[in-house]
């Protein structure tokens, strides 16, 4: 893809996940700064294939603040993995690829009768949860924005893995989004999420690489 359409994707899946979340953004240091507030980090600052120097003049913003993560998102994220880090800034997420696909339905086979289901849906966002009487089996969560659609922590619980359910799971979203009008999807997927998810037709676009801020002892 070209620079320009490296940019577009990365600012519609922004746009999107943003959407969903109901978050808010601002700008810091020419990049796009979301302020997750969630349990895991406070603040997410993202930067598209700036290289290695101008990556790590942005160590600033995240150096010893443990709620504060930098996100980069290139074609080959290595030059970045190899810089040497400040005591305050460590690696939290190296496996995780930016993912597109355009929306056909999936198949997928019947649930169990042991399972039932769920929808949580309001203004920003769909949530579709899978439970086998009192837990959770499986969950995922589909924000929409226009045409695009990003699918949120789908996840099946490791007691109710290897059935189908997160297949199911992306196969009733899919059928979701495009019912409510949704072409095309762009997602951040870990690394047992892209198996999944290219089992199902989509493609990874991106690299991507996340540092947080460090306590320093």
């Amino acid at each position: 893809m070209t620079v320009s359409t490296q940019h577009e994707l990365v600012a519609r899946w922004i746009a999107t996940w943003v959407h969903a979340r109901g978050l808010e953004t601002s700008i810091a240091d020419g990049w796009p700064l979301v302020h997750v507030g969630s349990r895991t980090r406070e603040i997410e600052l993202i930067c598209i294939d700036p290289g290695p120097q101008a990556f790590a003049d942005l160590f600033g913003n995240i150096d010893g603040d443990a709620r504060a993560m930098l996100t980069v998102i290139a074609d080959d994220v290595s030059p970045y993995m190899a810089l040497a880090l400040p005591p305050g800034v460590r690696v939290d997420r190296d496996d995780e690829t930016l993912m597109t696909t355009t929306f056909a339905p999936i198949d997928a086979p019947p649930l169990d009768p042991e399972f039932t289901t769920r929808w949580d849906v309001d203004e920003h966002r769909a949530m579709y949860v899978v439970e086998s009487g009192e837990r959770v089996a499986a969950e995922g969560t589909i924000g929409i924005l226009g045409s695009d659609a990003t699918f949120d922590a789908v996840e099946t619980t490791p007691a109710f893995q290897r059935r189908g359910l997160g297949r199911h799971v992306m196969a009733t979203l899919t059928a979701y989004a495009m019912e409510s009008g949704a072409a095309e999807g762009v997602l951040a997927a870990s690394s047992p999420g892209r198996m999944l998810y290219e089992s199902l037709g989509w493609d990874p676009a991106y690299e991507m690489l996340s540092l947080m801020g460090a306590t320093q002892g």
